[in-house]
């Protein structure tokens, strides 16, 4: 399950996914994303990502989650943060598939509202 928010007056995109992606809902959350983002300035907005409650992927679907960090990564926005992932394992594995870059770019938070409380 993912849901996509852009909330204009906090100047906010915020992504949830939780759960085991499918598939199919990899390949829509990505093209949801893309979809609204061509409705916004993205440099005027901070980008955060919350996937505390999402497991591991298939391999399968770790393709498409490299697509969409690549994605992530590289669209220009102001400020990007990501909620720390309760599964260590799945933490591991996000941090193996979006590599350095993700690490550099990304500022790691404890939970939503510590960035939602501070636009």
């Amino acid at each position: 399950m993912y849901k996509i928010n852009v909330d204009s007056s906090k100047k906010l995109v915020s992504l949830v996914a939780d759960g085991m992606f499918t598939l199919d809902e990899a390949k829509d959350c990505l093209k949801e994303y893309e979809s609204k983002l061509k409705m916004i300035n993205v440099n005027e907005y901070v980008f955060l990502v919350d996937a505390r409650k999402q497991s591991t992927s298939t391999p399968e679907v770790g393709e498409v989650l490299t697509l969409a960090l690549n994605k992530y990564l590289e669209t220009p926005f102001k400020k990007r943060y990501y909620v720390k992932l309760d599964s260590v394992i799945a933490m591991s594995q996000l941090k193996r598939l979006g590599g350095t870059e993700f690490i550099n770019k990304f500022q790691i938070v404890d939970t939503p509202e510590e960035v939602i409380n501070s636009l």
